[in-house]
């Protein structure tokens, strides 16, 4: 995502917002859940792990059209959004994961910083509301470097949040953005890609001394297993969340919007390789649909944790009920 692009956009729909022509229907809580919405969290137990998903806030999207479904009809993408209030825009959240195994804190991205506006950027304030400093915090894995998940790395006077964190971010992710000439041909975003590019060097160069690059087939700190997802971007990962027989398959960004479950192959501008992340998309939908295994999203309602279904030729997410 892209900082002006998104800051033109920033507003938000309402916490628990949903839209309806989605048919969401809720599930129970995870066993060993916590909600406090107040506080900006949702706890629960995977194995012997200790999860929470906190909100860093919103981004409102409006008009869907061009970033989500460009270049499909007009009344087509109307008529799959005829239920959502208020019509023609997004809600799309920004959930951070955060991992507690025996004394090690591990945060899956850091939320938007100062970057999205002011209907973002509260992960830091809520993950003290759930009792943990950053000064706790050992681990980073940065899913990839787009500004909603690692501008909370920086504070704006440019000092690292996360002083005693060391850092995860894969080899194919570390290359692109390093480049001398990132290739975005292949997405459909027609705008400029200078304020990304800048951003993802200057957060890698400020976070060299302490960061490990990984490679796809790697699992990190016994209980995430890396799974190449590329499209979003090139190194973007999709994750395997395990501890003993338990486990989590979090899709962090291939699907930001229920627009894009419902209808994946109508695509987004925010993904680098518009097509691969198409084919990407129907692949871990159909994966989580034949395994019937809990599912996470970064941008899916709060707090983005459900079941992919099929609805026919297409398919469908019944969520977590956490309020």
């Amino acid at each position: 995502m892209k900082r002006r692009q998104l800051l033109k956009q920033a507003g938000i729909l309402g916490l628990f917002s949903m839209l309806p022509t989605f048919r969401l229907n809720a599930q129970d809580l995870i066993e060993g859940s916590r909600m406090l919405a107040a506080d900006g969290y949702y706890k629960f137990k995977l194995g012997k792990l200790d999860l929470l998903v906190i909100t860093d806030g919103h981004l409102h999207i409006h008009p869907v059209q061009p970033i989500f479904a460009p270049g499909i009809d007009r009344r087509k993408v109307e008529a799959a959004m005829v239920d959502s209030i208020p019509k023609d825009a997004v809600d799309a959240a920004i959930n951070v994961l955060v991992i507690k195994k025996e004394k090690r804190i591990m945060l899956l991205d850091t939320g938007s910083g100062t970057l999205m506006g002011d209907q973002a950027g509260r992960f830091l304030a809520n993950l003290h509301s759930a009792g943990i400093t950053a000064d706790e915090v050992t681990d980073i894995f940065v899913t990839h470097l787009h500004g909603d998940h690692i501008g909370g790395i920086v504070n704006s006077n440019g000092e690292l949040v996360f002083k005693n964190a060391v850092y995860y971010l894969s080899h194919l992710e570390y290359n692109f953005w390093m480049s001398e000439n990132p290739d975005f041909s292949k997405s459909k975003n027609e705008g400029s890609n200078a304020d990304s590019i800048t951003l993802a060097r200057n957060t890698v160069s400020t976070i060299k001394d302490k960061l490990i690059l990984y490679h796809f087939g790697e699992t990190i700190l016994d209980c995430i297993q890396t799974e190449l997802a590329e499209g979003h971007t090139p190194g973007h990962p999709v994750l395997t969340i395990f501890s003993g027989n338990q486990s989590m398959r979090h899709m962090v960004d291939a699907v930001h919007t229920m627009l894009l479950i419902s209808h994946p192959e109508w695509g987004t501008q925010w993904d680098v390789d518009f097509q691969k992340g198409i084919s990407t998309r129907k692949r871990i939908l159909e994966e989580q649909v034949v395994s019937k295994g809990l599912t996470m999203s970064c941008h899916l309602p709060w707090p983005g944790l459900g079941y992919v279904t099929k609805t026919g030729e297409g398919f469908g997410w019944e969520a977590i009920q956490a309020w």
